[in-house]
């Protein structure tokens, strides 16, 4: 800190204003002004001592602890994994939820971090709590929070419409404090120990890993104690759930709603990639929604496809869509034939002459009634 004595009294000086009587300047608000205004290149470990010499002890700020009754509140956070899935590692988001009376959890996971997740994530946290806490505290990401932070923050209008229409009050977190959601850290911390083992799995798709961390919570509720009844937290979940606001009706959020014409072949464009659609509504317009998850094609008031959304494939085929009956409008694709079946995967084993899976050999008498066959077929 050698030369720097004279800038950091004028940086304290500076922000001695800002911060409320009784109140030390926070250590990494003088390193950040020493940086941009006095081209600071030290550590901020030797500003910390520094300070701390020239300030001698500081009194001790007692926390005040706080726990609230049965369906006031949820901690709501969010974190994220790298997780093989189908194949390729992917960046994968969670929002870990936990009830602060009972410390009931639940996680949702998602491949992207949007203003639909912002919707879609707590909406299916208050489906696991069985109802809607009073008020649910939040970070202040952008998609929430449009500016300021804390009992200041102006939240986006989008997620002030979703709060509204479930009951609940959003309560964001002051900047830089963790402890204004204790529970809910603490809970990322031990929770992370014993799911971090489903996320160095490889899996083929998001549903069964979400599954997987669903039936380890509630393995995790009948194991830890609720600190506010001494209970399993399983026992104690169940005495918050009548406290819980009803779970309100909710459609499928999302961010996305455009018309289509499903084509020729079946297929619809749609965000890059192309969707299968029933041949049936081959030339007419159709209506696509893109949810946290999905791409659902609706048709006549009725869903007629949901496909996997922000797949890595561009081409995302139902092979169901191109089976039934003609219609007055739309004749029926040529049907596969007893070769063209197999290949694609209709009907494999459906003979049983040929090999279950499994197998790596075929028995000779196979290949020559395969043979006799497509001769007398000629």
């Amino acid at each position: 800190m050698a030369g720097f004595e004279a800038a950091v009294e004028a940086v304290l000086a500076g922000l001695a204003d800002t911060t409320r009587s009784g109140r030390p300047v926070s250590g990494q608000l003088v390193f950040e002004a020493l940086q941009t205004q006095h081209d600071y290149r030290g550590s901020y470990p030797a500003l910390i001592r520094y300070l701390r010499r020239h300030r001698g002890e500081q009194p001790i700020r007692a926390l005040r602890r706080v726990e609230t009754p049965p369906g006031m509140q949820a901690q709501h956070d969010w974190f994220e994994e790298r997780v093989e899935i189908g194949g390729a590692v992917i960046r994968v988001y969670g929002l870990l939820g936990t009830l602060s009376f009972s410390r009931a959890s639940a996680v949702w996971l998602g491949r992207r971090m949007t203003q639909v997740a912002w919707q879609t994530g707590p909406a299916a946290l208050f489906r696991a709590y069985g109802g809607v806490p009073r008020v649910v505290r939040v970070d202040n990401l952008k998609t929430a929070v449009g500016a300021g932070a804390g009992p200041t923050a102006v939240l986006t209008p989008a997620f002030v419409a979703f709060a509204r229409s479930c009951g609940f009050v959003v309560d964001p977190c002051r900047v830089r404090t963790p402890r204004d959601k204790g529970k809910v850290e603490r809970r990322v911390r031990v929770l992370h120990e014993s799911l971090a083992p489903l996320f160095r799995r490889s899996w083929t798709e998001l549903a069964p890993l979400q599954s997987a961390l669903d039936e380890r919570l509630q393995a995790l509720h009948q194991r830890l104690r609720c600190p506010m009844t001494g209970t399993p937290i399983a026992e104690a979940w169940q005495r918050e759930r009548p406290a819980l606001l009803p779970l309100p009706m909710l459609g499928e959020p999302f961010d996305v709603i455009t018309a289509r014409r499903v084509q020729r072949d079946g297929l619809l464009s749609f965000e890059g990639r192309q969707y299968s659609v029933p041949f049936a509504w081959i030339g007419r317009d159709v209506e696509v929604i893109g949810t946290a998850h999905h791409v659902v094609v609706r048709g006549a008031g009725a869903t007629l496809a949901r496909h996997p959304r922000h797949t890595a494939q561009p081409l995302v085929l139902d092979p169901a869509h191109y089976e039934g009956p003609s219609t007055a409008r739309v004749v029926a694709p040529v049907p596969l034939g007893r070769r063209g079946r197999p290949q694609v995967g209709l009907g494999v084993f459906a003979d049983p002459r040929l090999p279950a899976p499994g197998q790596v050999a075929r028995a000779l008498d196979t290949y020559v009634a395969l043979v006799d066959d497509a001769r007398r077929a000629r």
